[in-house]
């Protein structure tokens, strides 16, 4: 790679391997209507499923990410924004539910409206009717709190800005709260409706009610970090 990439696109997974290669394929489609310079991040968090084939990209270059253990989601994440280049880092889920042809729409409406952040929102969920309802309320709550103007934060597919998303914290758990992390540092957000497609292989890695417990500790410790963290950012130096 020549000069440094216009995007990033974050992929972490933990136990993919059934999905990954068409992932690739998926993503490099997705790059090519963006026509830029680009980088493919997997940040695999642990895997045990013997996962040994590398899986290629013709057009761009693929970055392979080991985490020493299982440290979940956010921490896959957290680390695999740390390592982006590019200006505007893509957010998605390795289970092939999110449609990365999405992603470019999302960005263009990241620079026409000016935002830091754009969050996919599911319309039509594969999942059952239990995750369904529990995620509904849980959206509910945290919104109605945390006034994130977000309907869905459960959505992995994001598109961010680099400058934003270096300013994450890394704790577990960060990945729900996304976009009331943005926003109350002082950066603008947005949301638009994506497709959400059923599992096409492997299995489920969230268990919901451990997920609504620790969702629901973590909501206390939002509520007192997002009134406390740094806001605005750094413009420039003056002349």
């Amino acid at each position: 790679m020549s000069s440094l990439p216009t995007f990033s696109v974050v992929v972490p997974f933990y136990n993919e391997a059934e999905n990954l290669p068409r992932l690739v394929r998926e993503i490099d489609a997705m790059l090519r209507v963006l026509e830029q310079q680009a980088e493919i991040i997997l940040v695999d968090d642990g895997s045990t499923d013997g996962f040994a084939q590398f899986p290629s990209s013709p057009s761009f270059l693929i970055r392979w990410l080991h985490l020493s253990q299982n440290s979940g989601q956010s921490a896959a994440m957290y680390y695999g924004m740390q390592e982006a280049r590019g200006d505007t880092i893509i957010l998605m889920d390795a289970d092939l539910q999110n449609d990365p042809m999405d992603a470019p729409k999302m960005w263009y409406k990241l620079e026409n409206e000016g935002l830091d952040l754009v969050t996919g929102v599911r319309l039509k969920r594969n999942d059952t009717f239990i995750r369904r309802l529990s995620s509904s309320v849980a959206n509910s709550v945290r919104s109605t709190l945390l006034q994130d103007h977000t309907s869905d934060t459960g959505c992995t597919l994001k598109v961010i800005r680099r400058e934003a998303a270096k300013r994450l914290p890394g704790w577990n758990g960060m990945h729900r709260f996304i976009p009331a992390l943005v926003l109350s540092a002082g950066y603008k957000i947005g949301e638009m409706p994506v497709e959400h497609r059923a599992r096409h292989a492997g299995v489920s890695k969230v268990s919901g009610g451990k997920r609504a417990i620790r969702a629901t500790i973590d909501l206390f410790g939002m509520l007192w970090f997002s009134r406390r963290q740094f806001k605005g950012r750094v413009l420039g130096e003056k002349p």
